[in-house]
């Protein structure tokens, strides 16, 4: 009984799941950008922009969205030379478009984020968290036609994150 009680617990989100596979930050962001490198629906050629993480739930930029934003950058750019936008070339066009990272995603911003940033691509995500983990999903989205042509999703204990990082309340940590 006390089995199956855990594996419904686990089913709805409450407690660590069985051969849960989890990562450390580093590593999973650096397999996800080896895996965007090297994908078959990702032409080689095209220049990808980092941006748009936001948390799920509250759909709020805690401070791990600019983590996730500048670290994946940095590994991809280990693995893709040559096609990663810069995060401050981007700020500049969001700046000059007066758009957030949260905007970016209407078609017609996209678009003129596409054109003004000389981007093919955009590499956002989500992250969530709960009691045990934090969640991200990493998304490659085509800007000139919305298609997405990537998903990545990976697991890190809460563990691993700072409370400040992740936005949470200590209480609740």
């Amino acid at each position: 009984m006390k089995k199956i009680t855990a594996l419904l617990l686990c089913l709805v989100g409450f407690g660590p799941a069985y051969g849960a596979k989890f990562q450390t930050l580093e590593d999973a962001l650096t397999q996800t950008a080896a895996k965007i490198a090297q994908n078959a629906f990702i032409p080689k050629n095209s220049k990808m922009a980092v941006v748009g993480f936001l948390e799920s739930t509250s759909r709020v930029r805690y401070p791990l969205s600019s983590v996730l934003e500048d670290d994946l950058s940095g590994f991809l750019i280990e693995k893709a030379p040559g096609r990663v936008i810069a995060k401050n070339h981007i700020d500049t066009v969001l700046r000059e478009l007066k758009i957030s990272r949260d905007d970016i995603f209407d078609t017609r911003n996209r678009k003129q984020f596409g054109r003004l940033a000389s981007a093919d691509l955009i590499i956002s995500g989500n992250y969530w968290i709960n009691r045990r983990e934090v969640v991200i999903v990493v998304n490659v989205v085509n800007i000139e036609n919305g298609l997405a042509l990537f998903s990545n999703r990976v697991r890190i204990r809460k563990s691993q994150f700072d409370k400040a990082l992740l936005g949470v309340p200590s209480k609740c940590y």
